[in-house]
């Protein structure tokens, strides 16, 4: 036994040892795993890592005006997760599916790194027709969010009606500020979870829920894994990156950290008017864009100064510090939850090809990424759109500067010689023009009078643009519009429902008022009832009592008057038998010959009296004779 004693604190250990080897992992996309570094590399072109004294490094988002999580360039799908937050934004994978959000009264909305991933850690509440989501803040457990004493302040809140939460296009259903805060204090906490693999994910509203209210079907997305950061549905199904997150080890040359990172105390300090955090009586908890792009400007371009007085700290190159140009997640709406603009210091936008049957010309793009028309569609890159299938190859880099005189001058020796190569064509017969021609050689006389007709017809690109532009106005004016309208009518519904519910409660107090009457009425009633029937036993009782009285009095004299009765009969008694023996007496004191003599009969007439014997006094037998017991 001795022996298995002494080997426990061995074993135990190489089990600690085993542990710090192998690091613990969170399972959630087998194959592809990641580590904190990730989070600090590939976010870094998209915000700004700050070193908050509670919580360590944080990301403050370079985003647009209005910016609030899972509230912007999103909406809800629904999984065997639960409600799963579809963002647009390129580092929506892990900011709303690791982590947690919180909200900074200097740097606005942070987040905070996490292991876990989950379809989206928010709290959920329902009640009279909206649905409300908030962000579930950090080092809170979804136990604790589920009771009464954790708190969310009212503009951290989003609401939206319960028919439209599944719909892709939720954001424009969101309820008006100054609506939450008298919606959220009627509505009540949804506790559902979900639990797989021992790991508990907050679900929200269940599916069975959300049909009765909603107008579109509702269907039920099965996740699958997948590669690209943005998530995409393809039927039934929904391919979401979730990578597994690897915790460090011990060792502290391996302990990640973000390239550039800006002390929270030191700049807040430095500048205290050019706060991130924004209250927007109309949004609520938001950021401002400007003050976001200064920090972010800090940190991708520190000075000297600012590393000195250790605003700025530097551990080492980040190539990938600028976001890379990509395509507009929200076309419809350029200003409002673009992630993918380009970065301040960008200012070369690629030129734009806008015929596919001859070479772009190198004018620059003065919308940038906003520009829907200009190239950047879903699915399509600008190199795809700058170099068509039968357009001359340009031998142009990507980020060529916007305006550069050489390549101006190329551009233009290319022009005039394609023009002078058609004019040629023109003067040469048709019939020595080869059937297959390629590409890249001048067109036959009749493709190029086709052409040339084309284009005289066609307007130009200005005009289409403008054309195009002023579509999308008239379309962005509509859904304003119709927004407003909806808004109204919502406003109506609301204001009808309001009434109703004040006539309803108005009618229920009256009826309340009634019912207390009424129950005071019989109360009182029931009290004098009582009352009465409390008097009568009591009556009854004295007069019970009183009879009860009268029959022992009764009894008392009865038995008082038997008493003198027995006394008077036993003292007649007495003095018979005292006459009896005082005769017997007399008759024995007299002489013989008296006694021989035969007595004369007595004569009635001459009987002698005798004078009346004194009996001695009488004692009274009541004197000594106690009273009955009642």
């Amino acid at each position: 036994m001795k022996p298995i004693i002494n080997k426990i604190p061995a074993l135990l250990g190489l089990v600690f040892a085993l542990l710090m080897i192998h690091p613990a992992k969170t399972l959630a996309q087998p194959g592809y795993s990641v580590s904190y570094q990730n989070f600090y590399d590939e976010l870094q072109p998209y915000g700004t890592w700050v070193e908050d004294p509670d919580y360590g490094d944080v990301w403050v988002p370079d985003a647009d005006q209005g910016f609030r999580p899972y509230a912007t360039s999103g909406h809800w799908v629904l999984t065997p997760y639960g409600n799963t937050w579809v963002s647009d934004y390129p580092w929506g994978w892990a900011t709303f599916h690791y982590g947690r959000w919180r909200f900074d009264d200097y740097y606005g909305w942070e987040w905070i790194p996490g292991y876990q991933w989950g379809p989206a850690w928010v709290n959920w509440r329902h009640g009279g027709g909206y649905y409300a989501w908030a962000p579930l803040g950090p080092r809170i457990s979804i136990s604790i969010s589920f009771g009464s004493g954790y708190y969310v302040p009212d503009d951290y809140w989003i609401c939206a009606p319960q028919a439209y939460i599944c719909s892709p296009y939720v954001t424009r259903y969101y309820v008006p500020r100054p609506r939450v805060v008298n919606i959220i204090h009627q509505t009540t906490i949804i506790n559902n979870t979900y639990v797989n693999n021992r790991i508990t994910y907050v679900s929200g509203p269940r599916p069975d829920e959300i049909r009765r209210y909603s107008r579109d079907p509702v269907r039920v997305y099965n996740i699958n894994n997948g590669n690209d950061r943005k998530p995409v549905i393809r039927n039934n199904t929904i391919n979401i990156y979730r990578p597994t997150v690897v915790r460090p080890t011990g060792n502290s040359n391996d302990r990640p950290r973000p390239a550039t990172v800006v002390n929270a105390v030191a700049y807040k300090t430095a500048n205290p008017n050019a706060g991130i955090a924004h209250r927007d009586k109309n949004v609520g908890a938001t950021i401002n864009r400007d003050n976001s792009s200064k920090l972010a400007q800090t940190a991708r371009n520190p000075q000297p100064q600012q590393q000195q007085g250790n605003i700025v700290k530097v551990n080492r190159d980040n190539p990938r510090m600028n976001r890379p140009n990509q395509a507009n997640p929200n076309p419809g709406n350029p200003n409002q939850g673009n992630p993918n603009r380009p970065a301040p210091t960008i200012t070369n936008p690629s030129p734009v090809n806008t015929s596919p049957n001859r070479p772009a010309p190198n004018v620059p793009n003065p919308a940038g990424n906003n520009n829907p028309q200009n190239g950047n569609r879903p699915g399509r890159t600008r190199g795809d759109r700058n170099n068509p299938t039968n357009a001359p190859t340009q031998q142009q880099p990507q980020n060529q500067p916007a305006v550069i005189p050489p390549a101006q001058q190329q551009n233009d020796q290319q022009r005039q010689q394609q023009q002078r190569q058609q004019r040629q064509q023109r003067q040469q017969p048709p019939q020595q023009q080869p059937q297959n021609q390629p590409a890249v050689t001048p067109p036959t006389q009749q493709q190029n009078d086709q052409q040339r007709q084309q284009r005289q017809q066609k307007p130009p690109q200005q005009q289409v643009d403008q054309q195009q532009q002023q579509a999308q106005q008239q379309v962005d004016q509509q859904r304003q519009q119709q927004q407003a309208a909806q808004q109204a009518r919502q406003q109506q519904a609301d204001q009808q429902r309001q009434q109703q519910q004040a006539a309803q409660q108005a009618r229920q107090q009256q009826v309340d008022q009634q019912r207390q009457q009424q129950q005071a009425q019989q109360q009182q009633a029931a009290q004098q009832a009582r009352q009465q029937q409390a008097d009568q036993q009591r009556q009854q009782q004295q007069a019970a009592q009183q009879a009860r009285q009268q029959q022992m009095d009764q009894q008392r004299q009865q038995q008082q008057q038997a008493q003198q009765a027995a006394q008077q009969q036993a003292a007649q008694q007495a003095d018979q038998q005292r006459q009896q023996q005082a005769q017997q007496q007399r008759q024995q004191q007299q002489p013989p010959q008296q006694q021989q003599k035969p007595q004369p009969q007595p004569q009635p007439q001459q009987q002698r009296q005798r004078p009346p014997r004194q009996d001695p006094p009488k004692e009274d037998p009541k004197k000594d004779q106690k009273p009955p017991q009642q």
